[in-house]
């Protein structure tokens, strides 16, 4: 195990002090707190601490600076006229941001040169002047690098910042929350059974709950058609007390201001043994169709409806999960469909990425 002297032992140190610990034997510390002359010992560490002019009685091994803003203390060190083999850096030898990560992750390294400070790298050897324009080549070389391992970064640049469409893309398919929401209904339909309410038409109640309806309802405010209903899921106008067995609330909370009576609603107008199938919006455009007319207030995160339904329903009886990624979240913000991508594009779920989100709110 290699001797090094360290030079500083502030939070960069600690940050690190493990790993530094397991790679070197420390030798000595330097210090500019400690009076020239005096030295410290350290009895946790059996290591002795002294001041940099000092830095004969630690000895001849190579010097790691160990502080973020090194440049005092590395032109500290050439005013003493320490021999530059002699000095390194600890930004590069234990990096812990993402850009000095980046910078060192292969044959780059910090050497002295006739007193100057240079960045050695197989694209070229850049002369630094001062700590700010370290701070600033390390943040250029990492994300030329960034660049090279992820080349869809410059396609996304360039991209307009007008959308492709602004209707989800129905001009030319399916929209693409449509399909995480025929995903989660079509996932449960088992559960999807005999007198069921569905938002403004029956579409959903009947294509995935087939011969298991006795009937379906459809909630609408102007109540038109056979089988509708002229009500207010958020006033709770034309609900009925344990009417339905099957509830499919789809992409209709954003639209909702006040959520608690929708959510007290949802579960007054529900029998006990049926189940409420919810899907909200995560990451979307607004609807300016809805919005229009309703009022556009909300877009959700998986613990916004744990909160909503669970006092309500149980925290047992209600099960809650996201759907999407950040490819697919991009493509609907910009008004793609179903038909450009492909299907392993949907096949991964990001929790952090949620185009849509699926609550099933049971109710015993």
């Amino acid at each position: 195990m290699q001797n090094v002297i360290i030079f500083g032992r502030g939070k960069f140190y600690q940050s690190v002090k493990t790993d530094i610990h397991a790679k070197y034997h420390v030798a000595a510390f330097l210090d500019n707190k400690i009076v020239l002359g005096m030295e410290e010992y350290l009895e946790d560490l059996n290591i002795s601490a002294y001041n940099p002019a000092d830095v004969k009685k630690a000895g001849l091994c190579p010097i790691i600076i160990m502080a973020k803003n090194f440049w005092e203390l590395y032109r500290q060190l050439l005013d003493l006229e320490i021999d530059e083999k002699r000095i390194l850096f600890g930004v590069e030898l234990f990096p812990t941001t993402r850009n000095e990560k980046l910078a060192f992750s292969g044959k780059e390294h910090l050497i002295i040169e006739s007193k100057m400070l240079v960045f050695k790298s197989d694209k070229q050897d850049v002369i630094l002047s001062n700590q700010e324009a370290y701070e600033s080549h390390i943040k250029y070389y990492a994300n030329q690098i960034y660049k090279e391992k992820c080349p869809y970064i410059d396609i996304i640049a360039n991209m307009p910042t007008i959308p492709a469409s602004r209707v989800f893309g129905t001009e030319r398919g399916k929209p693409i929350d449509r399909y995480y929401i025929e995903k989660f209904l079509d996932d449960n339909r088992q559960s999807i059974w005999g007198e069921t309410l569905e938002i403004a038409e029956t579409t959903y109640s009947l294509k995935y709950g087939e011969e298991r309806i006795k009937h379906a309802y459809m909630l609408h405010v102007n109540g038109w058609g056979e089988n509708a209903i002229k009500g207010n899921l958020e006033t709770g106008e034309g609900l009925e007390d344990c009417r339905y067995d099957t509830l499919v609330i789809t992409q209709t909370l954003m639209f909702t201001y006040d959520l608690y009576n929708a959510a007290e609603n949802i579960y007054r107008t529900l029998r006990h043994g049926g189940t409420a199938f919810v899907t909200v919006a995560g990451i979307s455009q607004i609807s300016r169709y809805d919005a229009d007319r309703w009022g556009s207030y909300y877009s959700f995160h998986k613990d916004a409806l744990h909160r909503l339904f669970e006092p309500l329903f149980g925290q047992e009886n209600v099960s809650v999960k996201s759907y999407g990624n950040v490819k697919t979240a991009i493509a609907m913000l910009y008004g793609l469909c179903c038909e450009d991508l492909v299907e392993s594009d949907f096949a991964v779920y990001d929790k952090d990425y949620p185009v849509i989100i699926g609550a099933i709110l049971h109710k015993v």
